[in-house]
C-alpha cells in the first residue's frame, strides 16, 4: 500500500508499504479522507526530526476485524478516535475517563496513520456512522470538532452569554457555531490580521456579531456592549491570553487550546486576575471524546462540513497542498486528502 512520510522542515515521501496486521481485538480501516491538522502542518515545519507517518483526522471503510471483535463488521464506514480511554486506571474506574493517560493513540501508538491506504487500530477506537448522512470528507472533520466540543464545554458556555473567540482556524469557527447553537447573545471573532479572508467571512458567516481585527483595534480598545465578555475561547497562541483578561468581565472564564512549543510561556498580574474573579481553564482533548454528538452536529449541519471543506487532494499531492497551507492560506478553511 501506499503512505506518506514526513520530515521537517516540509519533506515528504510517498512509499510502497506493507499493509498493517491486525490483532484479535483490531480492525483493518481502508481509509477513505484525511482531514488536515495544525499539528500536521507542525510536524511538517519542525516537529518531525526523522521520517513518520502522520495524520490524526480520519475516516474509512473497515475491510477486516479480529477474532474478538463484535461491535464493529467488515463494511461499516467508521471516524477514528485519535486517543482512547484505557477502561482500567484509577480516572477511568472513577469516572474520569477525560484524565485518562493510558489510552491507545492513534499519534503516538501506530506506525502508519492517517495518510495512507490503510489503518490498523483497536476496534475500541472506531466509531460507526452513516453514508447516507455523511460523506468520508465530511466525516473527516468529526476529530476537529470534538476538540472544538472540549474547549466549548470547557469553558462552560452558557444561553445568553457574551462570548469571543480568540482565533479563526477550524477549531476557533466550529466554536463560533457552537455558541451561537448554545444561544449565546454575541460571539465576537478575534483575528490578528485580514489575511486569511475566507475565515473571516466564514465567521460572519456562521453568525458572529463582529470580527475584530487585532492588530488594528486591539481588544481591549473595543466598543463591547457591556464592557467586555462573559466567556472567551482561545484557539490561537498562548501569548495573547493575557491580553483576554482585560476583556473578561468580573467573574469572566477563559479557556485556552492554543499552543506554541516555543514560546509557551505567558505572565500577568496575579492581583488584578483574583479581584476581577477569573478563572482560566486548560482543554486538551486526549483521549478524544464526544465523537457520537460530533458526528450528529455535523449530520444536522449544526456544524455545516460543507461550509468548511475548501479543498480535497489526492495522496500523491500532499506536498504542494501543505505548502498552499503554509504560504498561501487565503483561502484556507479545511483541506481533506480523499482516497480514490
Amino acid at each position: 500500500m501506499k503512505a506518506v512520510f514526513v520530515k521537517s522542515p516540509y519533506q515528504f515521501e510517498l512509499r510502497e508499504v506493507p499493509v498493517p496486521g491486525i490483532g484479535i481485538d483490531d480492525v483493518l480501516v481502508k481509509v477513505e479522507a484525511c482531514a488536515v491538522c495544525g499539528t500536521d502542518l507542525h510536524e511538517a515545519a519542525s516537529d518531525a526530526k526523522d521520517w513518520k507517518s502522520f495524520g490524526h483526522e480520519i475516516a474509512g471503510t473497515v475491510v477486516r476485524c479480529g477474532s474478538n471483535v463484535s461491535s464493529i463488521r467488515e463494511g461499516d464506514s467508521v471516524v477514528i478516535e485519535s486517543g482512547t480511554f484505557c477502561h482500567l486506571c484509577e480516572n477511568c474506574r472513577n469516572g474520569r475517563t477525560d484524565l485518562c493517560q493510558h489510552g491507545f493513540s492513534v499519534i503516538e501508538d501506530v506506525e502508519i496513520s492517517g495518510y495512507s491506504e490503510y489503518l490498523a487500530v483497536p476496534a475500541q477506537a472506531a466509531v460507526k456512522f452513516s453514508k447516507d448522512k455523511l460523506s468520508y470528507q465530511e466525516a473527516a472533520l468529526t476529530e476537529p470538532l470534538g476538540v472544538a466540543l472540549d474547549l466549548f464545554y470547557t469553558t462552560g458556555i452558557e444561553l445568553n452569554d457574551d462570548v469571543a473567540v480568540v482565533g479563526l482556524g477550524p477549531i476557533g469557527l466550529m466554536e463560533i457555531a457552537l455558541a451561537k447553537a448554545t444561544g449565546a447573545r454575541n460571539v465576537y471573532a478575534i483575528q490578528r490580521s485580514r489575511q486569511s479572508k475566507a475565515r473571516i467571512e466564514m465567521a460572519r458567516k456562521l453568525g458572529a456579531t463582529d470580527v475584530i481585527i487585532s492588530s488594528e483595534t486591539p481588544m481591549d480598545q473595543y466598543p463591547f456592549p457591556r464592557g467586555g465578555v462573559n466567556k472567551i475561547m482561545i484557539t490561537a497562541a498562548p501569548s495573547v491570553i493575557p491580553d483576554t483578561f482585560r476583556i473578561a468581565l468580573y467573574g469572566g472564564i477563559i479557556g485556552f487550546i492554543g499552543i506554541d512549543m516555543n514560546h509557551g510561556n505567558i505572565s500577568f498580574n496575579a492581583n488584578d486576575f483574583h479581584f476581577k474573579k477569573l478563572q482560566l481553564r486548560a482543554s486538551y482533548a486526549v483521549p478524544a471524546l464526544w465523537f457520537p454528538r460530533a458526528l450528529e452536529l455535523l449530520e444536522n449541519k449544526i456544524v455545516d462540513p460543507d461550509l468548511f471543506i475548501t479543498q480535497t487532494f489526492a495522496m500523491q499531492d500532499i506536498e504542494k497542498m501543505f505548502c498552499k497551507a503554509r504560504d498561501d492560506k487565503g483561502d484556507v478553511i479545511k483541506m481533506v486528502m480523499v482516497n480514490p
